[in-house]
C-alpha cells in the first residue's frame, strides 16, 4: 500500500471514527413533548402566581414554612448531595488535566571484598514525573459534561424537595388548624349532649319523660365523649407531624393561631408549555436524562485508540547535599497509542448499559411531563367541585342549625320525639365538621395546584 492510499485509509477512518462520536439515545419523543395549548378544564392562562405563601396572609405560616426550609432533615440531606455532587465535577474535570507528582528517592549500600574491606555506595534522585490521556475523542469531556448535569440535576432537585417542604408545612399546618377546629365541634356536641341529657334525666325524674329517652340521651352523652378523646388524639398527632417537618422534638405540643383562611378567588394556571421550564422536578428529571446521554457519548468514545502522553526529569548524585547542584540530570518524553482490541464485549456491554439508562431515564421523563399536566387538570377540576360543594354545605349548615333549634322546641313541647332530637343534631353538628373539613380541603388543593404549577413560594 503505498504512502499516498495508506493516507487516505487514515482519513477516512478518522473521519468515520469522528462521525461516530456524536452518539445520542434521545427520542424526538421527549424532545418535542406533545404539550396542549391550553389547559382541557378551564383555568385562566394569566401569570402564574409568585410567593404564593403570601397569598393565605398569614405571617405564622410564613415564619414556619421558613424554619421548616432551614431546619428540615431532608433538605440538609439535598444540600449534602449537592456539595457531593459538586465535587464530581471536580473529579471529572482533574481527569481531563495532566498529572505531575514529584519523587525523591534514596539508597545506602554496604559490601565487602575478600579481602575484608568494606565500601559504602549512597545514591541519591529527584524526579518530576507528568501524566496526560489526551481527549482526542473527548471521551473526558463528556464525562465532565455528565458531571455538570448531573450537579445542575440536583440543584434542581433541591429546589423541587424545598418547594415540596414548604407546600408540606402549610398543608400541615392547616391540618393542625383543622383539626384544632373539630375538636372544638365536638367538645361543643359533648356540651349540647350533656345539656340535652340533663333535660331528659330532670323530665324524666318529674314523670314527663320515658326511659328510652333517658337511654337515647345517655348513649349521645358518651359517644360524644369517646368522640372528643379521638379528636385529641388527632390533634396531638397533627402537631406532632407539623413539628417533624420544623425539625422539632414531636411532642404534640405548640401554639397554634388562628383558624383556617377562606379562598374564594381562582388563581391563574398559566399556559401548559410553560409547565416543563417552571417545575423544579421536571428540569431535574430532564437535566437526568441529558447526563445519562453524555454518559452514553462517553461509553461510545471509550472504544476508540487512547493517546497517552508520559514525561519526568531528574537528578542523580551519590552525596544527597549534591543532588541539586552537582547531580546528574536524565529526562524522558514518551507517548503511547492505545486501541482496545479484545475484552470479551466488555466495552460494548458498557455502551448498552449507558443505552438502557437513558431509555429509561427518558420513560421517567416524559411519565413525570405528563403526570405534572394530570396533577394540574385534576387540581384545576378538583377546585371548581370543593368550591361547589363548599357553598352547598354553607347552606346545610345553616338550615341544619335552624331544624335543631326547632326540633328542641317542639320537643320541649312534646310534638315530637327525642330521637328526632338527636337527628336534629347529628346532621347540625356534622355539617358543621364537614365545612371545616371542606375548607381544609379547598386549601390543600390550593396549595397542590400551586406546586403542580411550579409556583414559587418565596
Amino acid at each position: 500500500m503505498n504512502q499516498q492510499r495508506l493516507s487516505t485509509v487514515c482519513l477516512l477512518a478518522v473521519i468515520a471514527l469522528m462521525g461516530g462520536c456524536g452518539t445520542s439515545g434521545i427520542s424526538p419523543d421527549a424532545t418535542q413533548p406533545g404539550a396542549p395549548a391550553e389547559w382541557a378544564r378551564g383555568g385562566d392562562a394569566g401569570t402564574v402566581q409568585i410567593n404564593w405563601l403570601a397569598t393565605f396572609n398569614d405571617a405564622q405560616l410564613e415564619q414556619l414554612v421558613g424554619e421548616a426550609v432551614a431546619n428540615n432533615y431532608l433538605l440538609e440531606q439535598e444540600r449534602e448531595r449537592l456539595a457531593l455532587a459538586r465535587q464530581t465535577v471536580t473529579v471529572s474535570r482533574s481527569a481531563r488535566m495532566p498529572s505531575l507528582d514529584v519523587s525523591i528517592d534514596g539508597s545506602r549500600r554496604g559490601s565487602e571484598d575478600v579481602g575484608g574491606s568494606s565500601f559504602v555506595s549512597e545514591s541519591y534522585d529527584a524526579a518530576v514525573s507528568g501524566r496526560w490521556d489526551v481527549d482526542i475523542w473527548r471521551s473526558l469531556s463528556k464525562t465532565q459534561q455528565a458531571a455538570e448535569l448531573a450537579l445542575a440535576a440536583q440543584q434542581a432537585r433541591l429546589e423541587s424537595v424545598e418547594r415540596d417542604i414548604a407546600g408540606t408545612t402549610a398543608s400541615q399546618l392547616f391540618g393542625v388548624m383543622e383539626a384544632s377546629q373539630l375538636l372544638q365541634v365536638a367538645e361543643r356536641r359533648l356540651e349540647n349532649a350533656i345539656e340535652s341529657h340533663d333535660i331528659v334525666a330532670s323530665g324524666y325524674r318529674q314523670g314527663l319523660n320515658d326511659a328510652l329517652d333517658l337511654y337515647l340521651a345517655r348513649n349521645q352523652r358518651e359517644r360524644q365523649q369517646a368522640n372528643v378523646a379521638q379528636q385529641q388524639q388527632l390533634f396531638l398527632e397533627a402537631v406532632a407531624d407539623l413539628q417533624l417537618s420544623l425539625a422539632r422534638y414531636p411532642d404534640g405540643q405548640m401554639a397554634i393561631m388562628g383558624e383556617l383562611p377562606v379562598i374564594d378567588d381562582a388563581i391563574p394556571a398559566g399556559l401548559p408549555s410553560d409547565l416543563l421550564t417552571r417545575r423544579p422536578d421536571i428540569q431535574e428529571a430532564w437535566l437526568t436524562l441529558l447526563a445519562a446521554d453524555a454518559e452514553l457519548a462517553a461509553a461510545h468514545r471509550a472504544r476508540f485508540p487512547n493517546l497517552t502522553l508520559v514525561g519526568s526529569d531528574g537528578v542523580t548524585s551519590n552525596e544527597f547535599s549534591d543532588l541539586l547542584s552537582d547531580g546528574a540530570s536524565a529526562w524522558s518524553l514518551t507517548f503511547g497509542l492505545t486501541q482496545p482490541l479484545f475484552n470479551a464485549g466488555r466495552l460494548k456491554a458498557v455502551e448498552a448499559q449507558a443505552l438502557s439508562r437513558v431509555r429509561i431515564a427518558e420513560q421517567q421523563y416524559l411519565d413525570l411531563m405528563y403526570q405534572a399536566f394530570a396533577d394540574v387538570e385534576n387540581a384545576i377540576s378538583r377546585s371548581a367541585s370543593l368550591t361547589e360543594r363548599y357553598e352547598a354545605l354553607l347552606e346545610a349548615e345553616k338550615n341544619s342549625s335552624a331544624a335543631l333549634e326547632l326540633a328542641l322546641e317542639q320537643y320541649q313541647r312534646g310534638l315530637v320525639t327525642y330521637t328526632t332530637v338527636l337527628e336534629s343534631q347529628q346532621q347540625a353538628f356534622d355539617a358543621e365538621a364537614t365545612v371545616v373539613q371542606l375548607r381544609n380541603q379547598r386549601l390543600q388543593n390550593r396549595i397542590a395546584l400551586y406546586l403542580a404549577l411550579g409556583g414559587e413560594f418565596k
